[in-house]
């Protein structure tokens, strides 16, 4: 058998990008623009603004770390989608009780498949968030849904046009855009905030997915069959891409917001 190197190390080099470059740099943006929101809330208007701000983003990225972590066996042993926080409590590990949500679990360590769905139960609420908002779009704006699709139906030659001609065509009412401006920066500002447990759970099983995936795109590369592969992954990744910036155009806008409230409210 002939192996073709090169291929191989474009193949490894474009997988890698699209699985663990891309998303990661997406989630430490998110991360961190939010953490931020949070913290001007929490300093401006208590704790408490935190959750009403984004308590449906907050119930999402409890119960997307609740269904993975049952996708990969794992037992829950005590979970809270949605909670007040309780500052002058104490948790069980003598800490102030800040947390808005919480899901506890335990697994097998001897387990590869329990292991390393560790990765995906810590940066589950990244995707589970990204489903509700392309959900919310599907079922208020369906001209904009069926614009992106039109986007990534060619995921290594992005169809822009098809995006623009949705959106200046569309016939969504008016108080559906207004839902779609609400709903997603609710969602963004609870939902894709990862806590400092969920980066130390995930790096739990980043070993595992990093050798599993190159272990696929080596074995398709190897037997030909790479091209649909990478095709699939760039069309997944291609749409959450989309979302993902969406998300971020809406939690940097909301970052300025709550900045420009709270810059107001301490110098008048």
């Amino acid at each position: 058998m002939t192996v073709d190197y090169a291929l191989l190390v474009k193949n490894l080099a474009l997988i890698v990008f699209w699985l663990l470059v891309l998303p990661g740099a997406f989630i430490a943006l998110l991360t961190g623009i939010n953490r931020n929101t949070k913290q001007y809330l929490a300093n401006g208007f208590g704790i408490n603004s935190e959750l009403y701000l984004g308590f449906i983003g907050i119930f999402f990225h409890e119960l997307s770390h609740l269904l993975v972590a049952l996708l990969f066996g794992h037992q829950i042993t005590k979970f809270r989608l949605l909670k007040r926080p309780h500052p002058h409590q104490r948790d069980a590990n003598g800490e102030k009780d800040l947390a808005l949500g919480y899901v506890n679990h335990t697994w097998n360590q001897h387990s590869w498949y329990q292991s390393t769905g560790n990765l995906f139960i810590g940066i589950a609420p990244i995707f589970g968030c990204s489903l509700v908002l392309l959900g919310l779009t599907a079922w208020l704006l369906p001209d904009l849904f069926s614009g992106l699709m039109t986007v990534v139906s060619h995921p290594l030659d992005l169809h822009w046009e098809g995006l623009r001609e949705a959106v200046v065509g569309a016939h969504d009412s008016w108080w559906r855009w207004l839902v779609m401006g609400v709903l997603p920066m609710n969602i963004s500002v609870g939902g894709f905030d990862l806590s400092s447990a969920d980066f130390a759970n995930s790096q739990m099983g980043l070993i595992g997915f990093v050798t599993l995936i190159m272990v696929l795109t080596a074995g398709w590369t190897l037997v030909n069959g790479a091209a649909g592969w990478l095709t699939g992954v760039a069309t997944v990744m291609s749409l959450l891409t989309i979302v993902l910036t969406c998300s971020l155009l809406i939690s940097g806008a909301t970052n300025f917001f709550v900045r420009i409230v709270l810059h107001i409210k301490w110098h008048h």
